[in-house]
């Protein structure tokens, strides 16, 4: 797939209630607009990463937003209780989506953390987006080797011994600057990897978000706020979650489980995708597009 020119880019920032500053990005189409799209990103993600997906939306005649969350590119951590992050992140998304900055309920697409974070909002407030597509969805988490009840028990543990704020074991390096590109777990494609590690290269400070025992143990209770009865039920905005059919990173069976409680949800699986759905291999992404033009296009005509 051919990535089309670079739309024009601005940087703003918005001010939550509490002060905390949050790193906004936009991109405009040359002509006429079509609609909004929000994108929430992932874990350790941030704005400059989203470039290709940005000018493919406005190729599409979609304006584009997006913002770094607190502790992700260049948005600060704050002062926050560390174990109210995700609390933080959702309070974060309502004052982006009520600002007069995005000017009325947009589409959204999102990947992964942001995909769950988008979730938990849209049960509290279905109509606060048009339509959503969700690549990806932290639904249930993948540990590794570890056993997740063990994963859990272990985090636990760690806060009790006031241990909460050490990296995880190996997150510390867990960057495309350390890790090679033939063992990543997130994309096939090499060129997309490889300018992923020049950008953080150029700027240093988009230094992944920190991911210590604090975050896990808040990133299971999240989910487990998802599962709880009813919830899958009470969603009723128009939903396609894109599973990638190699994901090591979330769990897309238990993804594909919680889509069948949702009241408006298509479930398309990515054959070949990894984690990043957004950023793989052209023959992948051609999957990935043909269904966001399917949600988006259909939904601005």
């Amino acid at each position: 797939m051919s990535i089309p020119a670079r739309p024009a880019f601005e940087i703003n920032w918005l001010t939550a209630g509490d002060g905390g500053a949050l790193r906004c990005g936009h991109w405009r189409p040359a002509g006429c607009v079509r609609g909004r799209v929000l994108v929430l990103q992932g874990l350790s993600e941030f704005l400059e990463k989203y470039t290709e997906v940005a000018s493919g939306l406005t190729a599409r005649g979609f304006e584009v937003m997006s913002f770094d969350w607190r502790g992700q590119g260049h948005s600060p951590p704050g002062d926050g209780d560390p174990a109210m992050v995700f609390e933080r992140h959702l309070a974060d998304l309502a004052e982006v989506l009520d600002s007069a900055w995005l000017g009325g309920p947009p589409l959204l697409l999102a990947h992964s953390m942001g995909a769950h974070l988008a979730l938990r909002h849209l049960q509290r407030r279905p109509r606060a987006v048009a339509r959503a597509v969700l690549c990806a969805p932290m639904i249930g988490i993948r540990t590794g080797g570890t056993p997740v009840r063990l994963a859990r028990a272990l985090a636990r543990l760690m806060i009790g011994l006031g241990l909460g704020q050490r990296w995880l074991p190996g997150r510390r390096h867990y960057t495309p600057l350390r890790i090679p590109f033939t063992v990543n777990p997130f994309t096939s494609d090499r060129a997309s990897y490889e300018r992923l590690r020049r950008r953080i290269e150029a700027d240093p400070q988009l230094a992944f978000g920190r991911v210590d025992w604090y975050w896990l143990a808040a990133a299971f209770r999240s989910v487990d706020r998802l599962h709880a009865p009813g919830v899958a039920a009470s969603i009723t905005t128009p939903l396609t979650l894109l599973l990638a059919g190699h994901d090591q990173v979330v769990d897309s069976r238990a993804a594909q489980a919680f889509a069948s409680g949702l009241a408006q949800a298509e479930v398309r699986w990515i054959d070949g995708g990894r984690h990043e759905l957004l950023q793989e291999a052209p023959a992948i992404q051609a999957q990935v597009w043909a269904a966001i033009d399917r949600a988006f296009l259909g939904q601005a005509a």
